[in-house]
């Protein structure tokens, strides 16, 4: 929808844990901090494994630790997200049904319990583009914020070019 000073983009949705799944994706492999953590778990894992194996082939029998670290690396590699992704759905589920619009000054949301403004163009540096949502990603490199748009709430399927031109406008850089 084309106003005044420019275009403006509206979405109308409901959080799904999908949804935070995918921006989670994107923000672990956005910042270090993810990326040093899923590091640090698959090397655990693969420690684990090592250690197992080279016991087990020189006839000893691995420690309970050696065996319990790679299913601990495993279950953060896989749980962990998940069960984040299930607590900002809920916070975000409890809200109601979402009314965003991008504009000349950022991100707006109005919900049931309110309006909140989560993202200024200023404050946003980055997004990423998946299957599902657009995320843009606020603050540092290290542990970015983190502001999740289904492409499920554009009301037409040409938004989501729209969409992508107004944050290529504001001068986000694309992952």
């Amino acid at each position: 929808m084309a106003e005044a000073g420019g275009e403006h983009v509206e979405l109308v949705y409901r959080a799904t844990a999908g949804d935070f799944r995918e921006a989670l994706r994107v923000s672990a492999r956005a910042s270090a901090v993810g990326r040093w953590g899923r590091g640090l778990l698959f090397f655990s894992a693969g420690a684990g494994v090592l250690v197992t194996v080279v016991s087990l082939s020189l006839g000893g029998t691995p420690g309970a630790q050696v065996l319990v670290t790679p299913v601990a690396a495993v279950a953060g590699l896989v749980l962990l997200p998940w069960l984040q992704a299930r607590r900002l759905h809920r916070r975000a589920a409890a809200r109601g049904l979402h009314h965003t619009v991008l504009d000349l000054w950022g991100v707006t949301v109005e919900h049931d319990q309110g309006t909140e403004r989560p993202a200024r163009w200023s404050q946003v540096s980055r997004y990423a583009e998946t299957p599902h949502t657009f995320v843009l990603l606020s603050g540092g490199t290290h542990a970015p914020r983190l502001t999740v748009l289904p492409k499920r709430g554009l009301r037409n399927p040409g938004d989501t070019g729209r969409l992508r031109a107004v944050l290529d406008r504001e001068g986000l850089t694309r992952l």
